[in-house]
């Protein structure tokens, strides 16, 4: 790839292959480095490809105005979460973890502290992303002196979701608080009891997480299938009742169609969970 310009002496812009603009990142890389020259796409630490020339863009205006130390933190967390949730983040998380935590650190250190209200409903439905806002939270205690309460792991989490899915921040907000409204219909309807330290409750809380992920990005599609759809419906009609009131709620909030194969695929799960034994 050729040197476009340097931008700090960690941070070089070059144009690859393809000829798209990219972010390498490297101790000492931009040090000397001439534009036009040719770099050797395995010297650099890093090599960012955003998805846009704006958010390329964005990035370089981050590298070289927001602490080093602190990026360098924030891409050891995100490096962390690649490994353990052994998925490939979409590029983005890079700029928007990073400039959450960034800022979340300028926060605490000016005595703010914010409560976040889906700090359940994280744990719950995204318990590995929370593991992992929790291990950051103490390596951001060891390696810089700020200790920030449980809430800002389900932040954190909540950005790495986004970058999992490659959806919008705010279409996974919709899509947390939804869950949280979705466990409040299931703990109140009539005839439903769902133990919660049960296999099929995890196997429930998996299914609906997705689900709610595929409407909220309007990627749900599944095949007509009216005979399974009359088998369920007759079958478990307390369980479809509930599924359907809860795919009633989703197409109002999401403004996308839930079709009767979904709910029927949802009657199933809570009919697993409903009132079975414990592990």
């Amino acid at each position: 790839m050729k040197v476009l310009k340097p931008i700090n002496n960690n941070v070089v812009s070059c144009i690859d292959a393809a000829g798209r603009e990219v972010v390498a990142m490297g101790r000492g890389l931009g040090y000397g480095v001439k534009p036009g020259t040719e770099m050797d796409e395995n010297v650099p630490e890093k090599i960012f490809r955003m998805d846009t020339q704006g958010d390329t863009d964005k990035l370089k205006h981050m590298l070289l105005t927001l602490p080093a130390e602190e990026i360098e933190l924030c891409g050891r967390i995100i490096a962390y979460a690649d490994q353990t949730l052994n998925k490939q983040l979409s590029q983005s998380v890079y700029l928007t973890l990073t400039d959450h935590l960034v800022f979340a650190l300028e926060r605490m250190r000016q005595g703010m502290a914010f409560q976040n209200a889906l700090l359940t409903e994280v744990r719950l439905f995204y318990p590995r992303e929370f593991a992992i806002g929790k291990h950051a939270l103490e390596l951001i205690r060891t390696e810089v002196q700020v200790d920030f309460p449980e809430d800002e792991a389900a932040n954190i989490a909540l950005h790495l979701v986004n970058a999992e899915y490659d959806t919008s921040i705010s279409d996974m907000l919709h899509s947390t608080q939804a869950l949280h409204d979705i466990t409040g219909v299931l703990r109140s309807w009539p005839g439903i009891t769902l133990q919660e330290d049960s296999l099929y409750y995890d196997e429930l809380t998996v299914h609906l997480k997705l689900m709610v992920l595929r409407i909220f990005s309007r990627t749900a599609d599944i095949d007509p299938e009216p005979a399974f759809v009359s088998l369920i419906s007759t079958r478990f009609p307390r369980e479809f009742d509930c599924a359907a009131a809860i795919g009633h709620y989703l197409e109002k909030q999401s403004g996308t169609d839930v079709s009767e194969e979904e709910i029927s695929y949802l009657a199933v799960q809570i009919h697993r969970a409903n009132n079975r034994k414990t592990r």
